[in-house]
């Protein structure tokens, strides 16, 4: 096991942070220097993780690494850290466990895919009912199309309502197939859902 404060490790993922706090009105030149400081720290930490990949006898691919810079400033982050002598470009997004994060720390394209996702399972369900009970309807959608559109809800549950409107649509749908009152009422809205998930993610910390 990898350990240190700012590489977080799960099953076979690294995922390390460095960061500097600005302020306002800093000078440009400022800004560079705090970001040459930081991509320093991120090829330090990108030294340990090879390093350890040495020892282990584990091999990292670092084209499939990802680099992405969270920032507020609106001039973009050119300098690029590099990882076993390749040059890391900053991405415009970072995925994290199934989560896509934008560098400007919004979900828009991760609630996006999820919902086009779980419209097409959706329609896979729509067009296989016939062979199901509406009991067996409610379940399938429960069980193989909801999960898409609750992920890590506590992360991006604050994002804008026009965001979270087609995840509301699919659940409209997914209603319509049931075609049931007394089995769709059962049915907890998605909002609700998510208030509850995230109350849950407070009491677990």
């Amino acid at each position: 096991m990898l350990l240190t404060g700012s590489i977080h490790c799960y099953a076979d993922d690294r995922t390390g942070d460095a960061l500097y706090a600005g302020r306002a009105n800093i000078s440009r030149e400022n800004v560079a220097e705090y970001r040459d400081k930081l991509v320093s720290e991120v090829e330090s930490l990108l030294n340990k993780v090879s390093d350890w990949g040495r020892l282990n006898l584990v091999q990292f691919n670092p084209q499939k690494t990802q680099v992405c810079a969270f920032t507020a400033k609106k001039n973009p982050f050119v300098v690029s850290p590099q990882f076993q002598s390749t040059p890391l470009a900053a991405s415009g997004s970072i995925g994290i466990l199934g989560v896509d994060i934008s560098n400007s720390v919004q979900f828009c394209g991760h609630l996006e895919g999820k919902a086009k996702l779980a419209s097409k399972k959706l329609g896979v369900l729509s067009r296989a009912r016939q062979y199901f009970m509406l009991a067996h309807h409610l379940q399938l959608y429960k069980a193989q199309v909801r999960p898409y559109m609750e992920y890590c809800s506590h992360l991006w549950a604050g994002a804008p309502h026009c965001q979270l409107l087609p995840l509301d649509r699919i659940q409209r749908r997914a209603v319509r197939i049931v075609d049931d009152r007394v089995l769709s009422d059962r049915l907890h809205t998605l909002a609700l859902r998510r208030e509850y998930a995230k109350r849950c993610n407070i009491s677990l910390n």
